[in-house]
């Protein structure tokens, strides 16, 4: 093992040169990350992908954060209101905010980017819906957000850590249209991406942010002081496991974000420090292309979501049941929003797995390969995918296993051809546990047709009870929303849940003030001493 450590020394070395300035650098002045995935796109608006919400956090600030119990607390705002009625909404941005040009935060700013966020993600697009005016008033600093209709999401919306993040860009660059990716990375966050060093499938670098000024708060969650405490971060995309994690011990890393569960217990032997920053987990979802043969068709939905047992799957993708639970709640169990409404028994038996079979066959399928995409980089879903594949011959289903990294796999599902012609049927991802809790934000529930997240989804009824929880008048209705939003998707089948689990971060013991929040890097407020 230190053998193929020192091999792999070579490849480190060259993901962790740099200029000279960095290397000039003491060493507590660069923090070395390994993220889940490689950045490969920059849009925080235009992808729900995780990694890409990480770099929005880096780069980026929004109106309002969310504190360790998930509760909005202003961040750019300085001070809002609300009127008596509940449809006027007022936000006026705090002093020295700065975009990393120099050029000052305006409410003009603001509102493009709103209304940009708003055309992609699901909250925004019930904001919009209902919106009467979005306009910057003349002192530059207030906007105004006038509805015809209570929205009781408004701070939960603006607040979002992931999903699709309510970033806040300048004008100019928030003018690009939503489904195009942005190329501009000027925001105003903590940090700045340094496009030179950008390698993708290699390297991420960003620098300290010197004109930030953070709020005087307690830093909590994305919520508070961002304070920065280090000159440079580098996010280093290393896929070998083994290699990462000895990097860790021998300190040329200092955090990784999801690190092989093979190494958890060798890590904590050698003094790395295991935390769980994510208390809900990370449910995975099988998502299938509802717009193309035989996902098109209920039955063979259906069939898909009777053959998943999701004990094999959690078995072969982690050796420790300590980091897994079987999950069937499509709004992730231990969350305020879990519920057992509309759950069919025995899911995945032998019985559930004959009906399968009966259902495949009358859905009327031609036996045609069903093209799945495989993340090979990804070691536990790529194990997922060989189980999936497995099931699914079980009971008559033809598979085409495609490999793939899990960047590339997140651009191809875009893609809206039939398999044949370079798009797919099936891919496996897994959900930040905080967004897919929330019946709104979570995105690969929604049914909105050609606007729904890849795999398309169009069901209207399933829509409009996503639609009506916001305006939920008790918490009695709403609860009768999500169970009958429950119990809609085991009718509709947008995706088939196939576990949850709580995979934490490994980081080197000179590092201290990690700030829990799920699903995402929150790289402000981390200390790093000297050897």
């Amino acid at each position: 093992m230190t053998r193929r450590f020192w091999a792999a020394l070579p490849i480190l070395a060259a993901l962790m040169c740099g200029p000279a300035l960095a290397q000039a650098l003491p060493p507590e002045q660069i923090l070395r990350i390994v993220p889940n995935a490689d950045l490969q796109t920059l849009d925080p608006i235009n992808t729900t992908a995780g990694v890409v919400q990480s770099h929005a956090h880096m780069i980026y600030d929004q109106l309002f954060g969310r504190d360790a119990q998930q509760r909005p607390q202003p961040q750019m705002v300085g001070d809002y209101s609300v009127s008596a009625d509940n449809l006027v909404w007022r936000f006026t941005l705090r002093d020295r905010l700065l975009f990393h040009d120099g050029a000052p935060v305006t409410a003009t700013d603001v509102v493009a980017s709103l209304r940009r966020w708003a055309a992609r993600d699901p909250h925004g697009r019930q904001i919009l819906a209902i919106t009467v005016s979005l306009t910057a008033e003349p002192d530059g600093k207030t906007v105004v957000w006038t509805l015809n209709r209570p929205y009781g999401l408004m701070l939960d919306a603006l607040s979002k850590p992931a999903g699709n993040m309510p970033a806040i860009m300048p004008a100019r660059v928030a003018a690009t249209d939503p489904f195009t990716n942005i190329q501009d990375t000027v925001g105003s966050g903590p940090f700045i991406f340094v496009r030179d060093e950008w390698v993708p499938g290699s390297k991420v670098v960003y620098r300290r942010n010197p004109a930030y000024v953070p709020r005087s708060e307690e830093p909590s969650g994305t919520a508070g002081a961002k304070r920065v405490f280090v000159e440079r971060v580098e996010w280093l995309n290393i896929a070998n496991a083994q290699t990462s994690a000895l990097a860790l011990i021998q300190g040329e890393l200092d955090y990784i974000e999801t690190p092989g569960v093979d190494f958890l217990p060798m890590l904590a032997r050698r003094g790395v420090r295991i935390l769980r920053t994510n208390t809900l987990g990370a449910p995975g979802m099988i998502r299938m292309n509802h717009i193309h043969p035989p996902f098109n068709d209920p039955r063979a939905r259906e069939a898909l979501m009777l053959l998943v047992n999701q004990e094999e799957f959690l078995q072969a993708m982690f050796p420790d049941p300590a980091l897994t639970q079987v999950c069937h709640a499509f709004f992730v169990c231990g969350s305020p929003q879990e519920t057992n409404a509309g759950v069919p028994p025995g899911l995945g038996s032998p019985a559930a797995v004959a009906r399968a079979r009966d259902l495949l066959r009358e859905s009327g399928y031609d036996g045609a390969p069903i093209v799945i995409m495989d993340p090979t980089d990804n070691p536990f879903m790529h194990a997922a995918t060989l189980v999936l594949a497995q099931q699914m011959q079980a009971v008559g289903f033809r598979t085409d296993i495609q490999a793939m990294d899990f960047a590339s796999m997140a651009g191809r599902r875009a893609n809206r051809r039939p398999p044949a012609e370079g798009g797919w049927h099936i891919g496996l991802t897994f959900w930040n546990g905080l967004g897919a809790s929330d019946p709104v934000g979570n995105v690969p529930m929604q049914a909105s047709c050609d606007r729904a997240w890849p795999g398309w989804p169009c069901d209207a009824a399933h829509q409009a009870l996503i639609d009506a929880y916001p305006y939920a008048a008790s918490a009695e209705e709403r609860r009768r929303i999500l169970d009958d939003l429950q119990t809609s998707a085991y009718r509709l089948v947008p995706y088939v849940p196939f576990g949850q689990w709580y995979l934490p971060v490994a980081h080197s013991p000179r590092i201290s003030g990690i700030l829990a929040m799920p699903g995402i890097i929150v790289p402000w407020n981390i200390r790093k001493a000297t050897r």
